[in-house]
């Protein structure tokens, strides 16, 4: 009889294996089965293995059959493996009893024990089992989960829709924005998260893409082990994502900032959290995603798993959280972002030092920030002591000069030319009143520029002092013009608020020039101090300064005295170039140069700046700055994977970009 239906060929499968055959017999029935899934290629394969087997057991003597018959019109029987036995008489067919039928009534026991031990025999086994069989514990977890259909009889377990359901739950217009917003993650979101974070979201994002691939394998009902194969690495991502039970929070909490960044992604917001979510959720609800997967290895083997057996053959590394995973191509960019940030708090490190040396050694600054300008009483009182007539000596003179700045700055110009300008521009005479010679300090013609236009200076402001003698111009009133620009039409204060302006720019610059000096000096003395000088920046001590650069060398005969007529005489030479260099710097803020002014309240911004930069840093690399390490800031911030025991699993994960 062949089946025309599927139910009726299960049927007739039952009727076919349920005959009673001898061990050797049943076990090439059971071999043949596993051939095939298919209920209508079983019947045939049953049907095959019993022909063959009847026709090799056939006996050779007389049967009491026609052996020109077909044998499907011979009469059947049950073969009964016995040997040398004569053929039993014809019985009615309630009589006939097979010797398995006869040992079963003969020993019912001993059957019992057997069948225990057999796990209920290859009959129960077909029909799933004892208590503590395989078939029991994959039908328990079909049922449990929904993961699986057991089919007839449970001997053929396949993938249930419930599962086909999980992987189709996304629609396009969810999926698509989803998976956007996920790659600009990837892509952007090292600018502002920490390592953890954009680890945890980009795992979440490769996770996210790999899962929904398999959209198109499920589709095309393709086998266990294809997708077992295929689904590997999100498998791999999926127990990744979860060993953080922190993972969902931080995805929430975090994904919405990068999509609030693109203008483009913004209004898709609502959709993008929706496939989030979805993904995020695929272990709450039923079946759990992890059940799915349990599932394909159960229907791939035909043997039970479970998902801590899973999870511990994967050996998925942890989520790293100090360093970025990430494609080589951001990792590369982190490790240039970090070399620049570095590079920049070097930089504002060594300004912020600079400047606060610049205030400490050039001026004299209260506690409440007030800038001191007490030397210039003696500075007024020198030149005048020396260069004015008895009669304009007095206190009121002097008074006048101090508080008029077109008056100030022609005597501080000339008491520069007169008392300082011979030691940048030609032979200095050095040691004592005794004993001294002349001596070059600096080579000349280095500062011609500065020497030309401080004549200049002095020739602009004597003019216009001798043409209008009693012109009274007050400080407040300076202040006012030059940062208003009242000044520019007004054919009398327009022209010496511009020399004012010309001289303190002047005052700032010269200023800055010597200060290099010093400062390659005072280098020079700290790398002498602690004993780690060379022959080079010995040499320097005696050698003339030919150029302005920044480099260790020391002011030549810094430790000799000054021998001259002015009040600097006896002075160090050192002494001299520093007390030079604090002058010209106060005379630039009391004439409001801008840059000089700048330099004296831009630590603040600076220390800002420094505060910035080193969140960064230490955003980026999960380490402290430390000036002293290689000039780099200790940690490089390198992203690179470590090279620990994630080898293969890591390098297969973090490759997939």
């Amino acid at each position: 009889m062949t089946p025309v239906s599927r139910t009726e060929a299960h049927r007739v499968f039952a009727d076919l294996y349920r005959k009673t055959r001898t061990p050797e017999h049943q076990q090439l029935i059971d071999e043949a089965i596993l051939k095939s899934n298919d209920v209508f290629i079983r019947i045939d394969l049953i049907r095959k293995v019993d022909e063959d087997y009847e026709a090799k057991n056939k006996p050779k003597k007389e049967d009491g059959r026609d052996r020109g018959l077909p044998e499907r019109e011979q009469p059947r029987r049950e073969v009964v493996s016995r040997t040398n036995t004569p053929e039993p008489k014809p019985k009615r067919s309630s009589d006939l009893v097979t010797i398995e039928s006869a040992k079963q009534k003969q020993n019912p026991a001993k059957k019992r024990v057997i069948e225990q031990r057999q796990g209920g025999g290859l009959l129960a086994g077909l029909f799933g089992g004892g208590a503590g069989s395989v078939n029991n514990s994959i039908s328990k977890f079909g049922k449990d989960t929904g993961t699986i259909d057991l089919g007839l009889f449970g001997r053929n377990p396949t993938i249930s829709n419930n599962v086909e359901k999980l992987f189709r739950g996304m629609k396009e217009d969810v999926l698509i924005p989803t998976i956007q917003a996920l790659r600009v993650s990837e892509q952007q979101g090292w600018r502002i998260w920490t390592p953890l974070v954009y680890n945890i979201i980009n795992n979440f994002n490769k996770f996210y893409n790999a899962f929904a691939s398999l959209d198109a394998l499920i589709l095309d009902k393709i086998s266990a082990d294809i997708f077992l194969e295929r689904s590997l690495k999100m498998q791999m991502f999926y127990v990744r994502f979860l060993q953080r039970s922190d993972a969902n929070d931080i995805i929430l909490s975090n994904l919405p900032d990068i999509v609030k960044m693109d203008e483009k992604l913004t209004p898709k917001l609502g959709k993008i959290m929706e496939g989030v979510n979805y993904a995020l959720n695929l272990e709450n609800n039923r079946p759990k995603l992890s059940e799915a997967i349990t599932a394909f290895y159960i229907v791939a083997k035909k043997k039970m798993f479970t998902w801590p057996e899973i999870v511990a053959d994967l050996r998925v590394p942890p989520i790293q959280e100090h360093k970025f995973q990430a494609a080589r191509e951001i990792q590369k960019e982190v490790e240039i972002t970090v070399a620049k940030i570095s590079d920049d708090i070097n930089t504002r490190t060594f300004k912020k030092e600079e400047l606060q040396n610049l205030r400490s050694r050039y001026f004299t600054i209260d506690d409440k920030g007030k800038i001191s300008f007490d030397f210039l009483n003696a500075v007024v009182d020198d030149f005048m002591a020396h260069h004015m007539p008895e009669s304009a000596k007095s206190q009121t003179v002097k008074n006048s000069y101090k508080s008029q700045p077109h008056r100030l700055v022609y005597l501080l110009l000339r008491d520069l030319q007169t008392v300082y300008i011979n030691i940048i521009e030609g032979y200095v005479r050095l040691g004592d009143k005794n004993q001294n010679q002349e001596l070059l300090i600096i080579q000349p013609g280095l500062f011609r520029n500065e020497i030309d236009q401080l004549n200049s200076l002095v020739r602009t402001i004597d003019n216009f002092n001798k043409k209008f003698p009693s012109f009274q111009y007050s400080f407040q009133q300076y202040g006012m013009d030059f940062s208003t620009g009242n000044a520019a039409n007004d054919q009398i204060a327009g022209p010496i608020v511009q020399a004012l302006q010309e001289a303190s720019e002047f005052f700032g610059s010269f200023a800055g020039k010597l200060n290099i000096i010093v400062e390659n000096h005072l280098m020079a003395k700290v790398t002498e101090s602690k004993g780690k000088v060379n022959d080079k920046i010995v040499s320097t001590k005696d050698k003339v300064i030919e150029e302005v650069k920044i480099a260790q060398r020391f002011i030549p005969h810094f430790d000799k005295s000054v021998v001259a007529k002015e009040r600097i005489n006896g002075m160090k030479v050192e002494d001299v170039f520093i007390q030079f260099t604090k002058y010209l710097y106060n005379y630039a803020v009391i004439f409001k140069d801008p840059a000089t002014t700048s330099k004296l309240t831009a630590h603040r911004k600076i220390e800002q700046e420094l505060i910035k930069l080193n969140k960064e840093y230490e955003r980026l690399t999960y380490s402290s700055f430390h000036k002293e390490a290689g000039g780099n800031g200790g940690n490089s911030g390198s992203s690179e994977n470590q090279g620990d025991s994630e080898t293969m699993n890591n390098s297969e994960m973090e490759g997939d970009t």
